[in-house]
């Protein structure tokens, strides 16, 4: 059995050198715990993701995003269910009828019935949703020199704008349930097929990013369709003295959608941690939003602390505000522990806010 084992070392050694291929593989693990209102819910979750890169010896390195399973907290198993059928029947023409047999004939309007026997028909089942499990796999390959790394993908993002700081929470389970905020800010279709060029150039970074089709990301679609719309966003951080500004512009051409979103953000060292605030407008077909956020981070001992604060005005709705706040210990190497909390002022209708407690393993 020892031979046996070293042999197959040895062979996938083999493999690997020749190959030159570099496979990293990530694995994790929480238990969560919400409290909203008065239910509490308990979620067990975990990851698993793989991915690829290699050196092409030209100044060259390919990385390729592998398969990546996630549990969603929305779907029992992690497979979307509830799946409905759609049936038609398709009846066949009068002369594929076999046999016409009269039931009644009379004056009697009851009796002037027929009965048909041996008649043809089709009948087709669709399942138009559910029964689909969700696993991104081989969606995004990145070539990478030493001037920058250009990315294609059928899923790539480029919600470049989206620079607000106000939300803190880790968890998705934190503020899952609360009620539906008066005002929110959407940045309009940013994934999509298409590509992202990311470059830097002495203390500043450059990123560009533009979707030839800024819907879900397919594997198979024609660049040259009349339906296609596109999405194209440009990001730059500069370092200006103490501080580091981001600024982002998004612009997506769907008809009826959000077109145009400018954001700001900028970060400095404040008493034993970071300040960090943003602005974010955006050009709606229906409303104009603009969001104001903040955020302070710091450590206290040996534990990480962060608070976070929001407010989101669209033209005609109530102001929504977020405050949110995530203090995480670690215990060991890997793991740590961590509470959250979430409170949402401007919501039309249920709760306003919810406390999570958890754990995380790495391995």
């Amino acid at each position: 059995m020892k031979k046996l084992i070293a042999i197959v070392s040895v062979l996938a050694a083999g493999f690997i050198g020749t190959a030159k291929a570099d496979i990293t593989m990530s694995a994790g693990s929480s238990l969560e715990m919400q409290s909203i209102g008065s239910s509490t819910n308990l979620s067990v979750g975990g990851s698993l993701g793989f991915a690829f890169s290699q050196d092409l010896g030209n100044g060259i390195t390919v990385t390729m995003q592998g398969l990546s399973f996630g549990n969603d907290i929305e779907s029992a198993d992690n497979v979307q269910s509830g799946g409905s059928l759609a049936t038609s029947t398709t009846r066949v023409s009068a002369s594929n009828v076999d046999a016409l047999t009269l039931v009644g004939f009379g004056t009697d309007a009851s009796a002037n019935s027929a009965g048909f026997t041996n008649v043809n028909a089709i009948t087709t089942a669709t399942l138009t949703s559910g029964g689909e499990v969700d696993a991104d796999a081989f969606e995004q390959i990145s070539f990478a020199t030493a001037n920058g790394t250009l990315t294609y993908g059928s899923d790539v993002e480029i919600d470049y704008a989206d620079l607000g700081v106000g939300d803190v929470l880790a968890s998705a389970l934190t503020d899952t349930g609360l009620g539906t905020a008066s005002s929110t800010l959407s940045l309009g279709n940013t994934t999509g097929n298409g590509i992202q060029y990311a470059t830097s150039f002495g203390g500043s970074s450059l990123t560009i990013g533009y979707l030839m089709k800024n819907s879900a990301g397919a594997d198979k679609f024609d660049t040259s369709a009349s339906g296609n719309s596109n999405t194209m966003a440009i990001k730059t951080a500069i370092p200006v003295g103490p501080l580091n500004a981001t600024v982002a512009y998004t612009s997506d051409n769907t008809a009826s959608a959000t077109n145009n979103t400018f954001g700001i953000s900028t970060s400095m060292a404040a008493g034993n941690g970071t300040l960090s605030v943003a602005y974010v407008s955006s050009d709606n077909q229906t409303a104009d939003v603009t969001q104001v956020s903040a955020k302070y981070a710091t450590t206290v001992g040996s534990a990480s602390l962060a608070v976070g604060y929001s407010t989101t005005d669209a033209t005609g709705s109530s102001n929504t505000n977020l405050t949110t706040a995530t203090i995480s210990q670690s215990v060991g190497t890997g793991a740590s522990v961590f509470a959250e909390f979430v409170n949402k002022d401007g919501v039309s209708s249920g709760e306003t806010s919810a406390v999570l407690l958890g754990s995380s393993f790495a391995f």
